[in-house]
């Protein structure tokens, strides 16, 4: 073989190289978009679901005549929403928050959701999954909080409701956003094999 032939796949090597190193690069700078997007929507999905509980428990309190209440009345929707967006929370932090932080802490299991990169596949699409189930229930209880007789407006004057559909829509783009992420991880590996 020539010293220019040589040369040649060294060069080519070394471009080969670049090439992975830059799309591994670009696909770690994403997973640390994803893992700050699981904080904050895991931060937004507690809220909404704690206060769903709420509102829809008060609701129920702040009837006129109790006894004339019927279960069928749209109150539980907020509640039974609300519980499912707290079981979606813990499905984000692999269910931790059962347990005391006092104990999570002496089992050294963290307190927030693990990266990205550090979830298997499995892992990966139970969050993506999780994240379209909290989005859709999240749009159910913005349409609930918009036919309550009281609209609740935040400080500004907006109304709650419109702030909980922005949020669904977040979760939304988030969990497609997961979705590329999980996919591009496949091909890297497929590329590799």
């Amino acid at each position: 073989m020539s010293p220019i032939d040589l040369q040649h796949i060294v060069d080519e090597l070394e471009r080969l190289s670049l090439e992975h190193s830059r799309a591994r690069f670009e696909t770690v700078q994403g997973e640390v978009t994803a893992n700050f997007g699981l904080l904050l929507a895991d931060a937004m999905i507690y809220a909404i679901g704690f206060l769903s509980v709420i509102i829809g428990l008060a609701d129920i309190a702040l009837t006129l005549n109790p006894k004339e209440w019927l279960w069928s009345e749209g109150d539980l929707i907020l509640v039974w929403s609300g519980v499912a967006l707290w079981i979606c929370s813990q499905s984000l932090n692999d269910f931790k928050r059962f347990l005391p932080l006092w104990l999570r802490m002496v089992l050294k299991l963290g307190i927030g959701p693990k990266d990205f990169s550090d979830q298997s596949e499995a892992a990966q699409q139970r969050r993506a999954a999780t994240l379209v189930i909290a989005s859709l229930l999240s749009a159910i209880i913005g349409w609930r909080m918009s036919v309550l007789p009281d609209t609740i407006a935040t400080r500004i004057g907006i109304d709650f409701h419109l702030v909980i559909y922005a949020v669904s829509v977040g979760l939304l783009s988030l969990a497609l956003y997961w979705y590329r992420l999980i996919g591009d991880g496949l091909e890297i590996e497929q590329f590799n094999r």
